[in-house]
């Protein structure tokens, strides 16, 4: 007997008892690439171990694959296991971290993303249950928008999961807590979705992976043609008042700083934008707000202080603007004795100051409120922070890293 599908999609389109269920889908980087350099011979190999590792990690955390699209796997769960969904999904990424290592995946990465609610569940033809719905949807497209290595998951399955449960090699060796596994609420734009999809990144390493270069450059030209349309500027926060001096001393007011992404940089002329995190239109920034004065890159993560424009009507600027991978030289604002880190003031040439978390390890011993040190930025599951390079010199450098690290090419938090 063959399913009526039209009949059943059509009752369900009209019903409200739809079952709750947990989607994942988790998808080979890389394959298509794969595919069109090296012989058949080669990649089928990879894309049965990918397979067999995704499998084996749903259904030992107690879910159902339930479809395979050539080198991308969609597995269901029930709607009260949306920790075990994210920990089948941690336990795929550190699987294939650990083949990478042995190089049997030649270097192929994966992305999974979960999504949870109301789906429609029905008999394939071919046997077995499928399943339908914009749940589906919202799995698959927040995975073909996920970096390599990355996780997202929905809003909903946020609020479905018990974080208590969720589990990583990285977070039982820093004995995270449920909020140390998730990155901040961040959306992204999905073909056939009206609105941004909101989602939060877990981490199973030591930091966010971020969104597709592809995605990205797509964003940056959609919010381009709307900032163009609308002229509209962003409203900016009220601790305004406090950039007044441009600096932030300890026992002062504190300095509002923001993250985001530099949506554009020339080189030639030293200028960009850069598109905030979250709302918010864009943020005009040269290199006289740029700490050290050095170029960005476009598509990095930078840190700064908000600032209002320089002339009514224009965009508002970004002061004492740092990036990822950058080095330069800061003050200690102050130490804690018997820790690791410290905060690290960093000034622009403007006199625009914020203040840096930096890890510093052992060094902490022997460093002092005032000292000048030289740090690298880094972003790790906080965001922007920085570590001690400890010694500079002509053509050389060394970065304080703690062992523990090193295995799972991070930084310390």
């Amino acid at each position: 007997m063959t399913t009526d599908h039209f009949g059943l999609f059509q009752e369900a389109s009209r019903g409200q008892d739809r079952p709750q269920r947990v989607i994942m889908f988790a998808d080979l980087s890389g394959s298509t690439e794969m595919k069109e350099k090296t012989a058949e011979v080669n990649w089928l190999p990879t894309i049965g171990k990918f397979l067999d590792i995704t499998t084996e990690a749903v259904t030992s955390h107690g879910g159902k694959v339930f479809k395979y699209l050539g080198d991308g796997t969609l597995a269901v769960f029930n709607d009260d296991q949306a920790a075990d969904a994210i920990n089948a999904s941690i336990r795929i990424q550190e699987m294939l971290y650990d083949e990478n290592k042995n190089n049997s995946l030649k270097g192929c990465l994966a992305t999974v993303a979960i999504a949870t609610g109301p789906v429609v569940e029905y008999q394939a033809p071919g046997g077995g249950v499928d399943y339908v719905g914009s749940v589906v949807d919202r799995a698959a497209r927040l995975c073909s928008a996920g970096a390599p290595q990355a996780i997202w998951i929905d809003a909903a399955t946020v609020v479905c999961a018990n974080m208590l449960k969720v589990h990583s090699v990285l977070g039982q060796a820093l004995d995270f807590g449920p909020d140390d596994y998730l990155d901040r609420e961040q959306k992204v734009p999905a073909k056939g979705f009206s609105e941004h999809v909101k989602y939060r990144e877990v981490i199973w390493r030591q930091a966010p992976v971020g969104v597709k270069s592809g995605v990205l450059t797509e964003t940056i030209e959609k919010q381009e043609s709307a900032d163009t349309a609308r002229r509209q500027q962003p409203s900016l926060p009220a601790q305004m008042g406090a950039f007044a001096g441009g600096s932030a001393h300890y026992g002062a007011p504190p300095v509002t700083v923001a993250e985001g992404i530099v949506k554009r940089w020339h080189t030639d002329t030293g200028w960009g934008f850069i598109a905030p995190l979250g709302e918010g239109g864009d943020y005009y920034v040269d290199r006289r707000y740029v700490v050290g004065e050095g170029d960005l890159t476009q598509g990095g993560r930078v840190r700064f202080v908000p600032l209002p424009p320089i002339k009514e009507g224009k965009q508002p600027l970004a002061g004492c603007a740092v990036q990822e991978g950058h080095r330069l030289e800061g003050k200690i604002q102050r130490t804690f004795p018997g820790k690791t880190f410290t905060f690290v003031d960093v000034t622009d040439s403007r006199g625009n100051r914020q203040s840096l978390h930096v890890y510093v390890g052992a060094a902490a011993e022997t460093l002092r409120t005032g000292d000048q040190i030289w740090v690298e930025i880094i972003q790790n599951r906080k965001g922007i922070s920085g570590q001690l390079i400890t010694e500079r010199s002509t053509g050389a450098e060394k970065v304080v890293t703690g062992a523990d690290w090193s295995s799972l090419d991070g930084e310390p938090a």
